[in-house]
């Protein structure tokens, strides 16, 4: 008697744990980036309480976590496209109350219904992973366009980059290639070659004579 009553205890928690979701991998089917909802569709099967197994539901309107603070004043955001892997997450209790600000009378702990999606969880391994631990670095790509900051005050910028605002710098700059300046360009010493450009005036051949003055500024 105590040990059918044994397994009757045991067998409820089970069910009760079948029906409890905490965390599974699922793949994006769809995203809304206006709402910052996706559709998702989870891998793998769940067992019924008959014992066969189902394929998950695909679920809708699920919150992509994004990288935010100050108000959304400062974000990191990235493109989420069909067939991204994500992991879901399933909250203790219905998101209606955050998402909506309202009172719910529902009552649903760890449902499917409760998912948010974190997407970048993947089953296969980037290869840049193994770059950044190489070098020790932080690495920002999007196919192939990359910044990649290192631990010795070196930040490396690969693809054209475009700047709007002013840039400041305060050091060396060192520029293989050519530069186009559509606008002025102001320097108190200007240096071409071994020339300066501010004091150079032109003598003649012949008699060494000036003939031009210094430069007017």
């Amino acid at each position: 008697m105590l040990q059918q009553f044994t397994q009757e205890i045991k067998n409820l928690f089970l069910t009760m744990a079948r029906e409890m979701h905490t965390a599974i991998p699922g793949h994006i089917e769809s995203f809304d980036a206006d709402t910052c909802e996706a559709d998702v569709l989870p891998y793998g099967m769940f067992r019924k309480p008959d014992g066969s197994l189902l394929a998950y539901p695909k679920l809708t309107g699920v919150p992509v976590y994004f990288m935010q603070g100050t108000g959304q004043g400062a974000t990191f955001v990235f493109p989420v496209k069909p067939g991204d892997e994500c992991l879901l997450i399933f909250c203790e209790q219905t998101l209606d109350t955050w998402l909506t600000k309202a009172e719910s009378q529902t009552d649903l702990s760890f449902d499917l219904s409760n998912a948010i999606a974190l997407v970048g969880l993947f089953a296969r391994a980037n290869p840049l992973v193994k770059v950044a631990v190489d070098r020790d670095a932080v690495i920002i790509d999007r196919g192939g366009t990359r910044i990649t900051m290192l631990p010795s005050n070196q930040l490396e910028i690969i693809g054209n980059t475009s700047i709007v605002g002013t840039l400041t710098v305060s050091s060396n700059a060192h520029i293989r290639g050519n530069m186009q300046v559509d606008g002025t360009v102001r320097s108190p010493e200007v240096i071409s070659s071994t020339i300066d450009v501010n004091t150079h005036v032109h003598w003649t051949d012949e008699t060494q004579q000036r003939v031009t003055g210094k430069p007017r500024g």
